[in-house]
């Protein structure tokens, strides 16, 4: 079943499909009540109620402490205890690990069942039933770290690490060394304890960055990956206290750890160590705070650690209740299976752990690092630091000197071109800085002088990065307490959505895409002269009708302008819901804003091929839809008296309701590529019912979009896929193509 997109009842489905969307209904609509049910337990069982905090009271109750204890990093009360979360999605989690290997067991005829149902537990038996050997597991890990680009919370944790604000340490259960790899981008060589015998490496009173992997790391064939491994690791040994396990005892005595992206697997290093520490009687010298990705994470974690009073769990902050606006009918719904499903790790309001670095980030006024000052200064430095002595007879072989010379020289030429950069260069740069420094807010005000005004002013590579830094900066802000309304002044800045990007890959050239709403939102219907459309679809007409759409005064509005516009009615009215674009929008003009003789494409003014597209009454019975074939009407009525100032004329083709059948559809497309010539634009606009769920369950971030079109039936017939409609677009002539979905 695909996601209600708006009012309607689901279909008739097996039970099992039928319970599972009641569940996630359920969870969809009372996003509290994990949280409400968790609490009800203790309070039934006379226990304490764990401590919870939300993200900014955390933050600053840690940088008050490192102020009044010392900002010294080897002096610090705290140290990094980062998992899986931080390498994620370059390195896959331990679901995606379990399925692969499990799969690969079967290959080779190898069954069986975990111990238990515990996610160490089903990762050991099917990772030892896929590779027997040691190095066998070595090699996969390898495979799945090596030349993988750095995750962003790895990145915004050496750039943490490299200021000595916070801390200079890091416990890690991961394998991959991206902390590493991250932190010498910033120019810093970190000590690296990687294996039991390399723990003389540590010490907490030198200042230099240190970085412990708990289980080893891929370099080495005898890391602890499986459940026996982990527990062996975890064992103290009676003859010497230099091991992982003394280690980390004699860490927590001094420090308290802070708890970012690991889930706590009972029985390893760390929450051995942490159980001995908590329950030997003596309080911790600070609180341990913990870091949930979910808030009904915290009812996973063991009593030992949820009732201890030295534990403090950070959590997310669940948005609040939403207000309808009049006509408004918001149904959160999906199906765990079929057309809608999606990753569960994107479901609900979460914590990410890119989003704690960037808070403690602007907590501690992390500056920009040295090295985007001048990167050509800052490479020559790096390298002259590491040459012996040149001077000495025979000391250059390579020509060394000479190479440093003319860096120092090239340094001094990017030095002066940058000083003497355009306002809007200088702009561009002054971005940079402030998303370097998770500057949020006044990385918003200078976007809002960018974006859209002067965008197309920049190179296709610069606007894609200005819209890239503009969904950062406003969803960065979106999710913080203060700001947990959906706020419409940051409409402009979220049109950009790096999954649907990553889904739709490279488009042809020509190609842009504008859909009502972002990746987990849900679509909404609003009332507009008492009838019933799609929020999205009734704010781009009225935006499209609106001259002053046109924000750089080019005489046309964009597909960029008007998605913009239109995102920022459709909040003004109350609804949390975020249009996005993909392709170079801002190239592609639908309507003029005054009288435009401009020809498109170097020739003479082409046609406007439109095929409009609603379904409202499916086959299916319960899902009904009361706004696509108003839709289809308002859009149809602005094509034919607006769309002429731009076009020769208009051709307009619609199917509705029983019109569009997958064969009608296809019939339809057909005859646009008869028709469409090289100056023409052709333009796809869906309303009805659609969905973006995954691809896989593996951790690349890739979907599927559909639209769900009228004989749609329980064996996925009646839809159509992204890539089906990139496809079929091949053969459609027209250099301009738009396709605009509301679903």
């Amino acid at each position: 079943m695909w996601p209600i997109r708006r009012s309607c009842t689901p279909s008739p489905r097996p039970s099992r499909r039928r319970d599972g969307y009641r569940a996630m209904a359920e969870r969809a609509l009372h996003p509290e009540r994990p949280a409400m049910v968790e609490r009800a337990r203790h309070l039934r069982l006379g226990e304490p109620e764990p401590h919870l905090l939300d993200l900014n009271a955390a933050v600053m109750e840690i940088r008050q402490a490192c102020e009044e204890l010392g900002m010294e990093a080897h002096r610090s009360p705290f140290f990094f205890v980062v998992g899986a979360g931080i390498s994620f999605p370059p390195v896959p989690l331990a679901s995606n690990i379990i399925d692969d290997c499990r799969s690969i067991a079967e290959r080779y005829l190898r069954r069986g069942s975990p111990d238990s149902e515990q996610t160490l537990d089903a990762y050991s038996h099917w990772f030892s039933r896929a590779y027997p050997g040691a190095r066998q597991r070595q090699h996969y890990l390898r495979k799945l770290i090596e030349r993988k680009p750095l995750s962003l919370a790895s990145l915004r944790l050496a750039h943490l690490l490299s200021s000595r604000k916070l801390t200079n340490l890091v416990v890690t259960t991961n394998f991959d060394d991206f902390i590493a790899r991250a932190l010498r981008l910033f120019g810093e060589e970190p000590s690296v304890c990687d294996h039991p015998r390399t723990v003389g490496r540590i010490d907490r009173e030198r200042a230099d960055i240190q970085i412990v992997h708990v289980h080893g790391s891929y370099l080495f064939y005898d890391c602890a990956n499986l459940r026996g491994e982990v527990t062996d690791r975890a064992r103290a040994d009676e003859e010497t206290s230099v091991t992982m396990v003394g280690l980390l005892d004699n860490l927590l005595w001094t420090r308290s750890p802070l708890v970012i992206g690991y889930s706590g697997w009972e029985g390893d290093v760390i929450m051995s160590a942490l159980k001995r520490r908590l329950r030997g009687g003596n309080p911790l010298a600070q609180s341990l705070y913990w870091f949930c990705y979910r808030r009904e994470d915290l009812g996973r974690l063991p009593s030992w650690l949820r009732d201890s009073a030295d534990v403090r769990f950070v959590v997310p902050t669940e948005p609040p209740p939403e207000t309808l606006s009049q006509g408004a009918v918001t149904v959160r719904a999906g199906s765990e299976e079929g057309i809608g499903a999606s990753d569960g790790r994107h479901r609900g309001t979460v914590l990410a752990a890119f989003a704690v670095f960037d808070e403690l980030n602007r907590a501690f006024d992390i500056g920009a690092p040295a090295l985007f000052e001048n990167p050509i200064e800052y490479f020559a430095d790096s390298l002259q630091a590491a040459l012996p002595d040149l001077e000495e007879p025979g000391g250059d072989p390579y020509g060394f000197k000479r190479l440093v010379e003319r860096l120092h020289q090239a340094a001094q030429s990017f030095g002066r071109v940058a000083g003497a950069t355009s306002a809007l260069t200088a702009d561009l740069d002054r971005l940079r800085a402030l998303m370097r420094e998770s500057q949020y807010g006044q990385a918003l005000t200078l976007l809002a002088k960018l974006v859209p005004s002067r965008l197309m002013k920049l190179g296709p590579d610069e606007r894609r990065e200005v819209l890239q830094a503009a969904n950062l900066a406003g969803s960065a802000l979106l999710a913080k307490p203060q700001n947990g309304k959906f706020d419409e002044a940051l409409a402009h800045v979220l049109v950009y959505d790096p999954r649907l990007e990553k889904t739709l890959g490279p488009l042809p050239a020509g190609m842009v895409w504008a859909i009502g709403s972002r990746s987990g939102q849900v679509g909404y219907e609003m009332l507009a002269g008492a009838k019933p459309h799609g929020a999205f679809t009734v704010q781009l007409i009225e935006t499209l009708r609106d001259p002053a759409a046109d924000a750089d005064g080019d005489g046309r509005i964009s597909l960029l302008e008007a998605t913009m516009a239109a995102g920022r009615r459709v909040l003004r009215e109350g609804h949390p819901q975020t249009p996005v674009v993909a392709g170079d929008a801002a190239t592609v003009a639908l309507f003029a804003s005054r009288k435009q003789k401009r020809k498109i494409s170097g020739g003479p003014p082409g046609t406007l091929h439109a095929l409009l597209v609603g379904v409202g009454h499916y086959r299916l019975p319960g899902a009904k839809l009361s706004g696509p074939a108003n839709d289809i009407e308002g859009f149809r009525d602005l094509l034919r008296t607006r769309e002429r100032r731009l076009f020769r004329q208009v051709e307009i083709h619609t199917l509705l309701d029983r019109q569009a059948t997958r064969a009608g559809f296809d019939r339809a497309l057909a005859r646009l590529a008869d028709v469409a010539n090289p100056q023409d634009l052709a333009l796809l606009y869906f309303s009805g019912h659609g969905s973006r769920r995954d691809l896989s369950k593996k951790a690349d971030g890739a979907q599927e979009l559909v639209i769900v079109l009228y004989d749609f039936d329980n064996k996925g017939r009646g839809e159509i896929s992204h890539a089906g409609l990139v496809k079929a677009f091949e053969a459609v002539k027209a250099e301009q193509k738009v396709i605009i979905l509301d679903f």
